[in-house]
Parts: structure tokens; C-alpha cells; sequence
């Protein structure tokens, strides 16, 4: 069966900036379209700050490369030890500017200008960085049209982690209530709210490229990522929550306020994220009830009694917790 693949609009950009580079190449009659084409293809990046710096980086390239050529061309001639001459020069000078990544591309510059039939090299050589900088622009110019919204991509991460750890404390709400249930899954639940957060922080980067001249939008890159890191750190405490309700082997009457307390918590979480009123006052009322509760608990009568109201303990220790977490979040989805 054959495998399929997808055309995503990174290839569609790329093809539209090497056929409009060469177009404009060829409508100002420069003969050689090649440079244009390879660096409008390079400039074609994730994001408009990344195609930015590919293109400077590709430009300085090729104005090094032009001019080696036709310098060591006007001196020593179109020969073998030329040649081998050329290549030994652009290797050293980019060594010597930490331009590793780019030798072969100055190499080739260079080596094109010198097997140019062109009779003015220096000309030739001004056409071909002209050229090059034709397809940089192109690129550029397309990939700012046709930019993606990593803003947008960012949100319905953030919607739909939201609505994964929701389920979680839904889960771990179920098993606080009643000490016969466990529910196995959850490891699996979190494995992959985690995977996730990991793809939805590499978007955020790639948001906070786009925001590199915007202050406003760098410090929203900042929020996102924080939220994410969140969700990273929350769903860990809930996973302790799921492990101390194994050790829960008989009821008490302090489950059910617990349990109520993180479904409460549950929809400040979702409210803080969307700018609402927390009801922060209820939940501190809550605590404060639960802090006299368990003050006033009785001395356990037996074993499975002692067991239950340590893990009851840890158990709303670690809610405590993911609250103050909770009131630093920032108002992140509209």
C-alpha cells in the first residue's frame, strides 16, 4: 500500500517564491536564475523571523563567494590550481568568521563566477548577488503573505490540554469518593498531557519568533509558555493524588469535602485561564472548614483507619498545593 503524505503550505510557499524569483530574474535579463531559485528556497521558513535571518545568512554568503571568485579569477585565471586555490580561501575565511554551515555555499558561489563564460567578472558577479537578493525578498515577501497563526495553533493547544486535565481531576475526584475504584489509565492520561505539552512549548517558540519585534507579544509567548509548564507540573500533582488514593481503604467523612474542594478548584483552574472571577473567596472557606476538620479528627481505631487518613492527609496537602499553583495563572484563553 502506498504511503501517503501531506502538501502543507510550506511547500506550496517554497514552489510560489522559486517561480516568482525566477520570474522577476528573468524579466530584468539576467541570464542565470540559479542563485534566486537556491535562496529563495532556503529563505522559506516556520516563521517570518527564522526566513529573516536564512536570508541574511545566504546573502552574506554569496557576497563573499562572488567576490572570491572573480578577485581570484582576475588574478590567477580560470585554472586548475585556481580552483584548488579558491576553495582553500573560502574554507580559511569562513573558519575564520565561524561560518562552518555556509563553506559550501560560498565554495559553490565562488567556483559558479569562475567557470562563467562572462567576459566582466566583477559584472557578473554584481548580477549574481542582485539575483540572489531577488529570490531573498520574493521569499520574504511570500512568507509574510502566507504566515501561518502560531497564536491560533497555541490556543487550541491550550483548550484541549484544559479539557485532558480536567478529566483527570474528574477521575481522581471519582476515587477520592469511593476507595474501591481505581482507575489504571490515568498513568496513561498523563503520559500523554505531557507528550502534548512538550509539542504545545515547541509551538510557543515558534509564536515568540513571530512576536521578535513586538514587546506585547513577546511577554504573551512568555504567559503561554508558563501556562503549558502549568499543566506540566499539575498534572504530576495529580498523579500523586491518584497514587495516595490507593492507599484510601476505607471511607471518612473528610473524603467527600476534599472531593468537593477539587472539583471547586477544578473551575477556578478553567475561570482564572479565561479572566473570570476565581470565587477565591469560597475556596479559602473551604480550606479553612477542612483545616478545622481534620483538627478535630479522632485518633484512628485501627490500621486500615491510620492508613485511609495519612493518604487523606497527603492527599489534601497536595490539593493545597496545586492551588497556590493555580492563583499565579494568567488569563491565557479568550
Amino acid at each position: 500500500m502506498a504511503a501517503k503524505f501531506h502538501v502543507g503550505g510550506r511547500v506550496l510557499k517554497t514552489s510560489l517564491a522559486v517561480g516568482l524569483s525566477v520570474f522577476v530574474v528573468q524579466s530584468i535579463e539576467f541570464g542565470d536564475v540559479t542563485l534566486a531559485a537556491i535562496v529563495a528556497v532556503v529563505t522559506i521558513q516556520r516563521t517570518f523571523y527564522r526566513s529573516l535571518l536564512q536570508s541574511a545568512e545566504r546573502l552574506a554568503s554569496v557576497l563573499l563567494g562572488t567576490m572570491l571568485g572573480a578577485l581570484l579569477t582576475t588574478l590567477l585565471g580560470a585554472t586548475p590550481l585556481s580552483y584548488s586555490l579558491v576553495t582553500l580561501v573560502v574554507i580559511l575565511a569562513c573558519l575564520r568568521l565561524n561560518w562552518q554551515e555556509n563553506i559550501v555555499v560560498v565554495t559553490v558561489v565562488a567556483i559558479g563566477v569562475m567557470a562563467s563564460p562572462a567576459e566582466n567578472l566583477p559584472l557578473y558577479s554584481i548580477e549574481q548577488f542582485i539575483s540572489a537578493l531577488i529570490g531573498a525578498v520574493v521569499a520574504l515577501g511570500v512568507n509574510f503573505m502566507f504566515a501561518p497563526s502560531h497564536q491560533n495553533a497555541v490556543l487550541v493547544k491550550l483548550a484541549s490540554l484544559e479539557a485532558l486535565l480536567q478529566q483527570m481531576m474528574d477521575l481522581v475526584v471519582e476515587e477520592i469518593l469511593h476507595t474501591e475504584k481505581h482507575y489504571d489509565d490515568l498513568e496513561q492520561k498523563a503520559a500523554i498531557i505531557l507528550q502534548e505539552v512538550d509539542l504545545s512549548l515547541d509551538i510557543v517558540k515558534l509564536f515568540k519568533e513571530e512576536q521578535r519585534f513586538s514587546v506585547l507579544g513577546e511577554k504573551l509567548a512568555d504567559e503561554y509558555q508558563e501556562t503549558f509548564r502549568y499543566y506540566a507540573t499539575q498534572t504530576e500533582r495529580l498523579l500523586e493524588m491518584h497514587y495516595l488514593t490507593k492507599h484510601m481503604i476505607s471511607d471518612m467523612p473528610q473524603a467527600a469535602p476534599i472531593a468537593r474542594l477539587l472539583c471547586i478548584l477544578k473551575q477556578v483552574q478553567n475561570r482564572r485561564l479565561r479572566g473570570k472571577n476565581a470565587h477565591d473567596s469560597l475556596l479559602g472557606r473551604v480550606i479553612e472548614n477542612l483545616d478545622a476538620s481534620f483538627e478535630e479528627m479522632e485518633m484512628p481505631r485501627n490500621r486500615a483507619e491510620f492508613l485511609t487518613r495519612s493518604a487523606l492527609v497527603h492527599l489534601y496537602q497536595e490539593i493545597k498545593r496545586y492551588y497556590q499553583r493555580t492563583k499565579r495563572l494568567q488569563q491565557v484563553i479568550f
